[in-house]
């Protein structure tokens, strides 16, 4: 009988979904001590060295969506007033706004343009402005993006070079179709 596992043949249950012993080596569950809530860690990412490899939960919901009780860490989408005007992605820690942006987003142009990424100074290295960039960023997956002006600090270029940017994004040169411009009182 062979001993190397790469020469046996599969099992039956090689294929199957891993079960829970499995997913308890896959991932592990953790708890952010300086904002109070639950993380999760990727073990094989861990592993490997990579950055990223921890994350919190975070709920995912609109505006007008109540949050479970349980929810401590929720992002929300607020809708613009009109279509193709400015929007919000705002992160909220059991019920208080930390973090935030405004998101200019056309369906007809397929264009996004982001604002300014905001989080509390208190809550900064954590993750939490790349989640409202991703956040932003997949509510118009395809879309052609460009930044309003970027400040030129040490920190906010840091954040900016550190951040998964669609190819072609135009930073600090906002691109605003013409719906936009309409939305936002630029008759031009």
């Amino acid at each position: 009988m062979p001993t190397d596992p790469a020469t046996q043949p599969p099992g039956p249950n090689q294929n199957a979904e891993p079960g829970p012993n499995q997913l308890a080596e896959i991932r592990t569950m953790g708890y952010d001590h300086s904002v109070y809530v639950p993380t999760s860690s990727c073990n094989l990412c861990q592993a490997l060295g990579l950055s990223r490899s921890t994350w919190f939960e975070i709920d995912l919901r609109f505006a007008h969506e109540a949050p479970p009780t349980h929810a401590e860490l929720v992002l929300v989408a607020r809708p613009p007033r009109m279509r193709a005007g400015a929007g919000q992605i705002v992160l909220q820690l059991r019920s208080q706004q930390i973090g935030g942006l405004d998101l200019w987003l056309c369906g007809i142009d397929r264009r996004g343009v982001l604002g300014p990424v905001q989080v509390d100074a208190s809550y900064r290295r954590r993750g939490f402005g790349t989640t409202l960039v991703a956040a932003a960023l997949a509510r118009g997956p395809g879309y052609r993006w460009s930044t309003t002006a970027l400040d030129q600090s040490v920190a906010a270029r840091a954040f900016c070079a550190a951040q998964r940017w669609p190819e072609g994004v135009q930073l600090s040169s906002p691109f605003y179709c013409s719906h936009m411009k309409l939305a936002n009182g630029d008759n031009e």
